[in-house]
């Protein structure tokens, strides 16, 4: 059986105060990732700069000739398969990135809670030999959310039928049938989700096969879902919510506005920073909490 909430909890904070380290890279991994689609949209915003000027330059006399300009370059194919697949490509290297940082940060966490040193040298050992596997759950786990995504979207628009069915006397099963369906929608992406994060868990710190981590990874969602649900929607509260609480905590500090506008600016960029942090600490915590849900009492 995996621990309850409340062990993995505990279990995967001891882990992140023992490898705090990790919030560090943890907070650059985030920053690398965010400036990935950057190329995408500063060329996006250069070459409708750049109509803009030439179409007013071709037409200084016409106000509408800048946004006609945008307009057709927007719709040039060229531009637009330009600017995708930069994006595409910022996607796919955030996503490699990510799936490394995940091969690394895993094993240190497993081993802070087994009693065990971790450190740099065990994040160095997990991204240099345990990355293929991590990947291939990874891109296994894609495989399942979208086909989770498919399924609920199904389902809502199968919904939506049934709900323009109208009354009558099969009203009642109409309205049972649409109700199951929508909590389907929802609970088996939410269940998809925490099952592939505990799949990639396993396969970073057991060292499993893709096929054995998702194996394992239902048998532990089977044995408690609630627990992984639970902890799932705990988490992506608190990841939404902290780094929110932080900021809005550097505007409501007295003086910061009176104290000049370089104090409240560097203020302003301390405070940016410290929910990046905060966030990248609520990540960590929920890679330890999903390890110990995945992975305890199995490590060898």
């Amino acid at each position: 059986m995996p621990p309850t909430l409340g062990s993995a909890l505990s279990l995967g904070v001891r882990a992140l105060f023992r490898e705090a380290w990790l919030v560090a890279p943890g907070l650059a991994v985030a920053g690398l990732r965010r400036a990935l689609g950057w190329p995408a949209l500063a060329f996006a915003w250069a070459i409708l700069a750049e109509a803009a000027f030439q179409a007013a330059r071709a037409a200084p006399l016409d106000p509408f000739a800048p946004v006609r300009g945008m307009a057709a370059v927007a719709g040039a194919p060229r531009a637009l398969g330009i600017a995708g697949g930069l994006w595409l490509a910022g996607r796919v290297a955030g996503a490699l990135l990510r799936v490394a940082w995940l091969a690394g940060a895993l094993p240190a966490l497993g081993s802070a809670m087994g009693g065990e040193r971790g450190g740099p040298d065990r994040f160095a050992a997990g991204v240099a030999y345990r990355l293929p596997r991590v990947l291939a759950t990874a891109l296994l786990g894609l495989v399942a959310e979208v086909s989770g995504g498919l399924f609920a979207a199904a389902l809502a628009l199968g919904t939506l039928r049934l709900a323009g069915a109208g009354g009558g006397p099969g009203a009642a099963p109409l309205a049972a049938a649409a109700a199951l369906a929508l909590t389907l929608a929802v609970a088996v992406p939410v269940a998809l989700s925490v099952a592939v994060d505990a799949a990639v868990a396993r396969a970073a710190v057991l060292d499993e096969p893709a096929g054995a981590a998702f194996a394992g990874a239902a048998r532990r969602l089977l044995a408690r879902p609630g627990t992984f649900v639970l902890a799932a929607l705990a988490f992506g509260v608190a990841g939404a919510l902290a780094p929110a609480l932080v900021e809005g905590l550097g505007g409501a500090l007295p003086g910061a506005v009176a104290a000049g506008p370089g104090l409240a600016v560097a203020g302003a960029t301390v405070m940016l920073v410290a929910a990046a942090g905060v966030s990248a600490a609520v990540d960590l915590a929920w890679l330890g909490t999903v390890a110990a849900l995945a992975c305890a009492e199995e490590r060898g």
